[in-house]
């Protein structure tokens, strides 16, 4: 049986560091039930278009305490006199982006995307049957 939970969205105003140069971009933390595993990183949400990142939703609540990710997607907490205020999310593809979020508003997505699907019930969520039926066409 799957479960009916709500999307959760959390706004941001990210510093970003890229190689155009260094700006503040308003960005949104989304996730959405239908994708327990999943959370999204939308850039420019102002924009038409904007851009957006999927990665595991572990990936970002581990990334929260200690480095975490290899590859395209890292996240690690920014330590400033022996505390962590800031997040800092580096995607790397074509060039080098560095975000950094407030710790405060990452944590509070996560616990209402936690809320939302609790840690190790991702998986009640999803259709299988469903899944490889899709993938079948």
């Amino acid at each position: 049986m799957l479960h009916e939970a709500h999307t959760v969205t959390t706004p941001l105003t990210l510093a970003v560091s890229a190689i155009t140069g260094d700006a503040d971009v308003q960005a949104e933390l989304r996730y959405d039930p239908s994708d327990p595993l999943a959370v999204s990183l939308a850039i420019g949400v102002e924009c038409e278009e904007p851009v957006v990142w999927t990665f595991a939703r572990d990936l970002l609540a581990d990334g929260v305490n200690h480095a975490s990710g290899m590859g395209d997607i890292t996240v690690e907490p920014v330590v400033d006199s022996g505390a962590v205020r800031e997040i800092r999310i580096t995607l790397a593809t074509d060039c080098l982006a560095t975000m950094i979020a407030p710790r405060d508003r990452v944590v509070e997505f996560l616990v209402e995307s936690f809320t939302a699907v609790p840690s190790g019930t991702e998986m009640d969520r999803v259709d299988l049957d469903a899944e490889i039926a899709s993938l079948m066409l």
